[in-house]
Parts: structure tokens; sequence; C-alpha cells
């Protein structure tokens, strides 16, 4: 479960960008989107809000469990992509996950929006999950967040602490955030309750517009709402967290079905991508002894043919569990099946490094890199590899690409700074690491691993001039506390800095 202090640490982190930002009013965006017509971009700019959304970011990698997955992240990466790629005139959206059983999801301003694990397996196929997306989406698209700030400051300062926790705390799976917001917008509970729910009901119906540009049937999200009005009946007292940070009411429910009653009926894509990312949740959440058990179960049927998602969580088993040669069998029957799938191969790559085939390992990744190349996931594996078998030069090459093609990805800076500095290139690989500790919220030991860049520079001007101009860029994120307060902990190992 979420650590209540942390998340109110967040909410902290959160107010202090609001309250030192300057009200800026930013130039009008064509957003495809209906004129809002009210105060929120006087209170907070698009501009604004990214810069609030990008210290979220940086505090949400330290006090929350964020998965780090390579294959669930490209997998969620790419589901955002599709509901997101119609939105005209909004800028970059980025969707993670959090590690946490619960039944939830939340929107940060700036276009952030993470999705709770327990949600991804609770969901009974792709098209819920990417309704639950799809109304996060909406809830950016139409800056609730910085409409309900707007609303706020004909209150006192105290109270937007309190919604902005509410927020926080509400993103993050605790209890009691939708009640800190509905108190605290206008010292009425009744109206804080109304205007979120009416920000509510303008994310389902937006949320179904994005649904339906997507290739998916908006009849999904009041499908997903029926589960959810059903477990809450059948949990009273356990309510699932998307309940309480989305209230779900009979009458919401039934003017979703009417609203999605505008849209055509279609088939919703192949959600084999979906049901297979199912697969890996259960076999990470589980140790590999329990996960080889739950997935050694056949299912019932004429032909006890066991399905490929089911198959590939078997494989992933048989191998954490060192059976390699009953892997191989596995891992070959899922590629005869489809060999278009990336997992696979990173599957049969992984497989063969673990056995001590390093040579044959390597191939398959070559091989798959190749098919692949737009595969960060694979990209990832690949450069751990290399790195793992002595070979950081090549790794290096793959890894300059990637941090250009996801720069928000601390995994990639990190892997980036090992495989520079074990290639003997001291400054490319103290500046991989101070963008690594930026990115996890340490914005002085990033400083510091900067500073150590240059005096590896060796007078370049260019060098020189560019690390100069990211250390200033990062002073200007720093909270006006003393210098004394970074601890510079949970450092990993940098490279040689003498």
């Amino acid at each position: 479960m979420t650590n209540p202090t942390r998340t109110t640490r967040l909410g902290v982190f959160l107010l202090i960008g609001l309250l030192l930002s300057p009200a800026l009013r930013a130039a009008p965006v064509d957003n495809n989107l209906p004129d809002l017509g009210d105060e929120s971009e006087a209170v907070l700019s698009p501009q604004e809000e990214r810069r609030i959304g990008e210290d979220f970011m940086r505090q949400a990698r330290t006090h929350l469990d964020i998965q780090d997955d390579p294959e669930l992240n490209e997998y969620l990466r790419q589901l955002g992509r599709r509901l997101t790629a119609g939105i005209v005139g909004q800028a970059g959206f980025h969707f993670f996950l959090v590690n946490n059983s619960t039944i939830n999801a939340f929107a940060v301003p700036g276009g952030y929006i993470g999705l709770h694990t327990g949600l991804l397996l609770a969901a009974r196929h792709e098209a819920e999950v990417a309704a639950v997306l799809a109304h996060e989406t909406a809830h950016i698209t139409q800056r609730h967040i910085p409409r309900l700030i707007a609303q706020s400051q004909r209150i006192s300062g105290p109270a937007l602490a309190a919604i902005l926790v509410g927020i926080l705390i509400a993103a993050s799976g605790g209890q009691g955030g939708e009640a800190a917001i509905a108190l605290a917008t206008a010292g009425l509970a009744q109206h804080g309750i109304n205007f979120t729910r009416s920000y509510e009901e303008e994310a389902d119906r937006i949320g179904m517009n994005i649904l339906n540009t997507a290739g998916y049937d908006a009849r999904a999200m009041p499908a997903f709402f029926e589960q959810m009005e059903v477990l809450g009946r059948l949990y009273e007292n356990n309510l699932p967290e998307f309940l309480r940070t989305h209230p779900v009411t009979v009458r919401r429910i039934a003017e979703s079905q009417n609203h999605a009653e505008n849209f055509p009926v279609r088939a919703n894509p192949d959600g084999s991508a979906f049901v297979h990312m199912q697969a890996r949740l259960r076999f990470l959440g589980n140790k590999p002894e329990e996960a080889l058990k739950i997935f050694s179960v056949k299912p019932d049927g004429e032909k006890n043919i066991r399905p490929a998602a089911d198959r590939y969580g078997y494989a992933l088993a048989l191998l954490a569990n060192k059976h390699y040669d009953e892997a191989r069998r596995e891992t070959a029957l899922l590629l005869k099946m489809d060999s278009n799938y990336a997992p696979y191969h990173i599957l049969r790559a992984e497989l063969e490094l673990a056995a001590g085939d390093k040579p044959t390992g390597l191939r398959a990744y070559a091989e798959a890199a190749r098919r692949f190349p737009a595969s960060l996931a694979l990209t990832q594996r690949y450069a751990s590899a290399l790195l793992k078998t002595g070979q950081p030069a090549q790794a290096r090459q793959l890894l300059d690409q990637a941090v250009r093609q996801q720069p928000d990805e601390p995994t990639f800076y990190k892997l980036l700074a090992s495989a520079a500095g074990e290639s003997g290139k001291k400054m490319e690989a103290h500046r991989a690491f101070g963008e690594y500790y930026f990115l996890l919220g340490q914005p002085r030991a990033a400083i510091e691993q900067f500073e150590l860049a240059i005096r590896f520079a060796e007078n370049n001007f260019y060098y020189v001039a560019s690390l100069e101009a990211r250390i200033k860029a990062i002073r200007e994120t720093l909270p006006p506390v003393p210098a004394k307060a970074e601890t510079g902990r949970d450092r990993p190992s940098s490279p040689d800095r003498k």
C-alpha cells in the first residue's frame, strides 16, 4: 500500500511548485476541443502545467513504487499513443504503471497518467483499460485540475493546499482524497462534490470520443463502470480505489450508456498483447516456484490447449526456475504461433543467456533488434545483455539512440552511464548519471555529476557550454531550501571521479 506520509510530501511539493509559479496566460492552443470559457489559463498556463507534471514525475519516481519492467512499460506506452494520436494541439502524454494492487488510475497536470497494476489485472479486456485511460486523458485535455484551482482562488491558501494534497492522495490510492477536494473547494462539502462530479461526467463524454477515435467501442466505458458498481455492492466495506476517486452511481452509468449509443458499434482491436501483459504481471507478482504452479495448470477443454498468453507466463516461470529445456520447447512453440511479437524474441534471447549460451543469446538479440528497431523494451534488454557480456561500446551505441527516443526514462541514462564509463568515456558517463539523478528527483546530485563531467570535458567549449547550461536549468528547479538538505542517498555507483 502507498505510504500516506510520502503521498502528503508529494502534495506539498506540487503545492510549492504552484505557489512559486507566475500566473502566466498562455497563447491560444488549438486542441480541437470546445472552448472551456474559464479562468484556468490565467491561473495555470499549459507551460506551467507541464513543469508541474515534470516535477511531480521526478518526485513520484522516488516516493511511489513505479513499475520498471520494459515490456509492460512499452505495452502501456503503445496503448497510450493509440488513444492520444487523434488529439490535436496537446503536448505529449506520458503513461506509467504504479505497482499497487488496488484498482485505480489518475491524471496529473502536464499529461502524466498513472495506472495501477491492480486495474490492469482486474480488467476483462483491453477496451476496459483503454476506457479508463481515455477518461483520465479527458481530465487533462479539459484541464480539470487547473479549473479546480481557478475555482479555489476565491478561498484561502491553506484550502488550496488541501485541494492539491487531496488530489495526490486520491491519485496514489490513499483514502480521503475525494473528501479533501470536496471539503476544500468551497468550504461546503455538497458544492465541492457536485463540482468534481461534473468533471467526472465531462471526462466520461470526452473519453468516449477518444475511445471511438482510437478504434474502440465506446460502450467499454459504461461496461467498466457497471463492473465497478457491482464490486462496490459486493465489497461495501472495501471499495475498489477507483470508486473512491471516481464515484460511480446508477445515474452516471445510465448517462454514460445513453451517450455511448451515439457511437457506432465496433469490434475492439486485437487484445492479445493485453492478455500477455496480464500474464507477465501475474508472473512478476509471485515467487518463481509459485508462478510455476500457477501457470502449470492447464485450462479445461476438449483439447486442453494452453492459450498463448498462459504459455508465455509458463515459459517465463520455467526460465525463472532454471528449467531451460522445457522453457526452450515452450518458447519455440510461441515463436511458431507468432514470430512477429517482440516479447517472444526477448524471452528466447534471455533464455539462452541464462542457460549459459551467450553467443546464441546475443545472436537472438541482434536478429530481434534488426526486426524490431522501434522496440525500446528490446533495446533496453539487449543493451543490458551487452553490458553483462563485456561489450559496453556496442551497448553505448544502442543507448545513445534510446535516450533520444525516450528522454524521460531514467533507466536508459543509468545504463548509458555504465556503458560510457566502461568504454572510457568519463564525461559522457557523468553527464548520463546527471540526467539519471535529475529524473529521480535528486537535483543536487545531478548538478554534482554535471560538474564532474565538466572536469572531463577537456576544455571542449561546446561540451562545457552545454553542461553549464544544463546545470543552470537544473538550479532553476531547486526549491528554496538550504543546500545542506540534500542527502544524496540511494545513489548507484558512479564512474571514477579522479
